[in-house]
């Protein structure tokens, strides 16, 4: 790897000036809601064009070498740029769907597959073949120039913000106000973030030392972690994987299947290099490398059951990418341990490479119409909902809400009408969630309430369905998470006027309430439990439904001394 001593110091200041300068744009068209700011596709597509493309480029220019930089860089930057704007167009409509999980979710896959592709682009411009020695040293190169970079800027940020406060101590308001301004302080962090580069670029030896350093401390920990994950295999055969379903324990699988790998890969180099271990040490590593595989089919295994048990999440989806990723690696290894035995490091580089490839692939495919998680997931949940494997009542909306978007988000409004009349409560709660709390129409109407609450006995009266509807209509919460109401006739005081029981069945909880005609108007109360059974299940609900409801006199009246009421409990 050659050392990169001549930079074009003064183009890359003019690049992070210009990455500043556009986030300022950026900023102030979301801070003054201008132009992009209603069309999210734009927003993301700009944002990945102002991070990624000077991002790259100041990590990766040389002198000698812009041009065949910009070849690979320019289309890079101009991909994401396409990705960024279909992600953005899953957040349309703005008002109703939260891109809170889209952004993480894609600033995260995007930041991998920058990372992945600046490795290969450095190495491409450097004149050697692909071997994962070089690769690794350019990834902890690229690492630790921008984290170290990013706290520079940091402390840049902090002593602006110090003389802004000192200043505004002694009522000089003009530097706080300069310094805390935007189209101030995105120039100013950007050519702090610029500078950091340059000075740690340069600084090869210090981060290739650092480097050296991570890799000795990770010899001990992979054979801590091969002693760990035997003992934990071995474990399992006396205790079976019940326990681990039961926890949830595929993910805490994948984890530890994940640090081991990278631990190996930090520890094994070069083929040419000679063995960090003695033999026997580095015959017990590959043996423990070996069994990866079987915690591959561990963690499949319990993947597979929840899926079958609760359909695709978002979350599952991500498990089982990872998981493809390190059974992909734990094979290859595998392979080159069987084929080598001690030999076996003369394969790994090459399944680095490879393998390096797929993840840059698959971070780029997640956030394409090719592999979009959130459509997988709708077409999975509404399938369950189809097939009565979940009902309408227990249809989590809440989730298609916050988790998928604009899939999840076509995929309401689809079932509100769909379900409109078998399952009218269901439709209302769509209906609420996605209401303009401020808007004065009503976001279902009252007969579509009215078709919402089964009469178990009696009727419901007009004068109480209007009475039920303004009390819902007024509350978003009760809207939203009541899954069904169900009425029954009573006359609890004997008197021959009708009273009213409504039992909710909620997303948290389930509860009783009465209902009585008392001059001239509607009157409600709880009902306070004073039985023994633990809470208004199922078998409650089969109870009324059944109509067994029986009127009874306490054992203990109540008393009336004075002015005071006293209950005896019973």
């Amino acid at each position: 790897m050659q050392d990169r001593s001549e930079l074009p110091s003064t183009l890359l200041v003019f690049i992070a000036l210009i990455q500043g300068l556009a986030l300022v744009l950026l900023h102030q068209a979301i801070e003054h809601k201008f132009w992009p700011n209603d069309a999210p596709h734009l927003l993301f597509s700009f944002y990945s064009i102002a991070f990624v493309g000077p991002t790259m480029l100041l990590l990766v220019l040389e002198t000698n070498k812009i041009l065949a930089a910009l070849k690979w860089i320019v289309p890079f930057t101009l991909l994401t740029a396409l990705l960024g704007f279909y992600v953005g167009s899953q957040a349309v409509p703005k008002t109703h769907i939260r891109f809170d999980s889209l952004l993480f979710a894609y600033v995260l896959t995007m930041s991998i597959a920058v990372f992945k592709a600046l490795m290969y682009i450095q190495q491409k411009l450097d004149g050697g073949e692909f071997s994962y020695g070089a690769l690794f040293s350019w990834s902890w190169r690229n690492f630790l120039t921008l984290a170290l970079s990013l706290l520079f800027s940091l402390c840049v940020w902090g002593v602006l913000m110090l003389c802004a406060g000192l200043f505004k101590a002694i009522n000089i308001d003009f530097f706080y106000d300069l310094f805390t301004e935007a189209w101030f302080y995105y120039p100013a962090l950007a050519l702090a973030n610029g500078f950091g580069i340059i000075i740690f670029r340069r600084m090869t030896h210090v981060i290739d030392t650092i480097t050296r350093l991570q890799q000795a401390l990770a010899k001990f920990l992979l054979v801590a972690l091969i002693s760990v994950a035997s003992l934990f295999l071995i474990a399992l055969l006396g205790s079976g994987l019940t326990p681990l379903w039961e926890s949830g324990g595929s993910h805490l699988v994948l984890w530890l299947q994940a640090i081991i790998l990278f631990s190996v890969n930090s520890v094994y180099q070069s083929e040419t290099e000679s063995l960090p271990y003695n033999t026997w040490l580095h015959r017990f590593i590959y043996v423990g490398v070996a069994i990866m595989p079987i915690y591959s089919a561990i963690s499949y295994y319990g993947l597979s059951l929840r899926v079958d048990q609760y359909g695709w999440s978002v979350m599952r989806c991500w498990a089982f990418i990872i998981w493809v990723i390190l059974a992909l690696f734990s094979c290859g290894y595998l392979f080159g341990i069987l084929r080598l035995r001690d030999a076996w490091i003369k394969i790994l580089g090459t399944t680095n490479v490879l393998l390096g490839l797929v993840v840059l692939v698959s971070m780029l495919l997640v956030n394409s119409p090719l592999l979009d998680f959130r459509k997988v997931v709708v077409a999975s949940q509404v399938a369950r909902l189809e097939d009565k494997k979940v009902t309408a009542d227990d249809f989590d909306i809440y989730y298609f809400r916050r988790h998928l978007a604009r899939p999840g988000y076509l995929a309401l409004q689809s079932i509100k009408e769909t379900y409109a009349e078998s399952a009218p409560n269901l439709a209302n709660r769509i209906s609420s969630l996605y209401a303009d709390p401020n808007a004065k129409e009503e976001a279902f109407s009252k007969e579509d309430f009215i078709a919402s609450v089964e009469v178990l006995s009696g009727e419901l009266p007009d004068s109480l369905g209007e009475y039920l509807y303004g009390h819902v209509s007024g509350s978003t919460w009760d809207a939203q998470n009541v899954k069904q109401r169900f009425l029954a006739e009573l006359d609890l005081n004997t008197d021959g006027e009708k009273e009213y029981m409504l039992f909710y069945r909620g997303t948290y909880g389930n509860y009783l309430k009465f209902y009585y005609w008392e001059a001239g108007a509607w009157h409600e109360t709880n009902i306070r439990q004073i039985s023994t059974y633990k809470d208004l299940n199922e078998k409650f609900l089969e109870e009324l439904r059944a109509g067994n409801i029986e009127l009874f006199e306490p054992r203990w009246k109540n008393l009336r001394i004075g002015e005071y009421e006293i209950e005896v409990e019973n």
